[in-house]
Formats: C-alpha cells, sequence, structure tokens
C-alpha cells in the first residue's frame, strides 16, 4: 500500500539545528526537519536514538537545549506560558501508552482537554463533542466505561479520540502500534490515514513498527546518531544500499 502525498503542500512545521542531551548522553546532534501541511512523516530509529525526545520537544514537554522549532507559524521555544497553551491546543500529541487517566471515565477522559482548554465563555456542547470524537474513532458508547475496562486497542483509538475532541492542526503520534497485535495494529494504522483524510491534520509518527512505517508514511525519516540521516519514500529507502538504512529494511 502506498500512501498518496498531500496537494498544496506547503510547510506547517519546521526544525532546525535541535539538540538535546541528558548529561553526558547526546540524543539530538543537529536534527532537521521539514513538515509539509496535510503530510505524514514517519520518523524510523532504533529504540533509545531520540525519537520520542523529538515530539516531545516539539510541544515542549522537553526543552531542547538548541536550535528552532516554527510550528503553524510560531517559534515555540520563545512563547510564553500562555500562548504556549494557546499552541498546545493545536496540536495533538497520542502518547505511546495512550496515558489515560485511570480514575476517570472515558467520557471524564476525554472532556479534560475541553475544560482545560476551551474558553470558559465560550458555548459548547461537552456530550455532542464527546460524542462525535467517539464515533471518529468507532468507540461510540464507551462514554461510562473506565481505562481498566478497555484493551489496548481501545485505549489507542480513546487516546487519538481524545486529541481530536480540540480539532489539532497537528497530529503527533508516538509509537502508536506498539504492545498491539498485528490485527489491531493495522486497526490503528487505518485510522491515523482516516484522521489524516478526514480531518486535514499534518501528522509525525514515531515509529520502528515497519508496517506502521509502509502503510501509513507519506515520507520517512531515517534518525541516527542524532540526525536526520535519510528521507524519502518507503519504497525508495526500501531500495537504498546504504547499510544504516538497509537494517530498517531486512
Amino acid at each position: 500500500m502506498t500512501v498518496s502525498g498531500p496537494e498544496n503542500a506547503a510547510p506547517i512545521l519546521t526544525i532546525r539545528n535541535l539538540k538535546k542531551s541528558f548529561g553526558e548522553n547526546t540524543v539530538l546532534t543537529g536534527f532537521n526537519l521539514t513538515v509539509n501541511k496535510g503530510e505524514n512523516v514517519v520518523v524510523l530509529g532504533r529504540s533509545g536514538t531520540g525519537k520520542s525526545v523529538l515530539i516531545k520537544c516539539i510541544v515542549r514537554l522537553i526543552d531542547p537545549d538548541d536550535g528552532e522549532i516554527n510550528v503553524l507559524g510560531k517559534e515555540i521555544l520563545k512563547l510564553d506560558p500562555e500562548p504556549l497553551d494557546v499552541m498546545r491546543a493545536r496540536i495533538g500529541f497520542l502518547f505511546q501508552s495512550s496515558a489515560l487517566y485511570d480514575s476517570m471515565t472515558v467520557e471524564e477522559n476525554l472532556e479534560f482537554p475541553l475544560r482545560r482548554h476551551l474558553r470558559k465563555h465560550i458555548k459548547y456542547d461537552v456530550e455532542k463533542l464527546v460524542k462525535d470524537a467517539l464515533e471518529s474513532v468507532r468507540l461510540d458508547g464507551t462514554q461510562k466505561m473506565s481505562p481498566a475496562e478497555l484493551s489496548g486497542g481501545m485505549r489507542k483509538r480513546i487516546g487519538i479520540a481524545r486529541t481530536l475532541i480540540l480539532n489539532p492542526e497537528v497530529m503527533l503520534y508516538d509509537e502508536p502500534t506498539t504492545g498491539l497485535d498485528p490485527i489491531t495494529a493495522r486497526e490503528i494504522n487505518h485510522l491515523m490515514l482516516e484522521v489524516q483524510e478526514k480531518f486535514k491534520t499534518t501528522s509525525i509518527i514515531i515509529s520502528h513498527d515497519m508496517n506502521c512505517v509502509r502503510m501509513t508514511a507519506n515520507r520517512v525519516v531515517v534518525l541516527i546518531e542524532g540526525k536526520c540521516y535519510a528521507e524519502g519514500s518507503y519504497d525508495d529507502l526500501k531500495k537504498s544500499q546504504d547499510k544504516h538504512v538497509k537494517q530498517f529494511f531486512d
């Protein structure tokens, strides 16, 4: 399956010379990336090479040591807390573990970002927004369930629904298929494509699951030694004779 590229592409996210170290452990050493409007970019790399650090820097869950990050025309690293919070509402983030609140029902989990980000003077129908978000991931009717009652795949879907409820323009997926059986993983891959098509999102997908990469990527970026080592379509990189790239496709 080949994912078609976005039409009328324009840069939505740019990263320049991004660097991050944790003590003596250097993770990002000058990473550069441009992501165009409507594009799914998969960042491929071995475990522990900085993939998750990269997307956490984008929303400043982690502050980088150096570099520039521009999202939707804003320099993220220069934003004060209030405008940063406004920007975060425009960026959906699916954590690897889905990060649902175990003490809350599904409905309450989805209501949480609404109450946190939407201004009190704006009128909105919470029940309808929750229902619409759950319908978008085909889990309407689970409102009163607790996260403990959900399968791994359902938790991923609820995590995606919680990000979609604010109608984000950018989606960041951290290992969306990790821990899932092949059938459920394939369903999540299809759901990410549906989100891209229906909501016109621009996405960065962190993964080392080659089925996920093949199914969802308009473009693949290979992260090696903290930098963008290679990039291209899945088919192009699969043909590469570079031993550092081939190791992912063999």
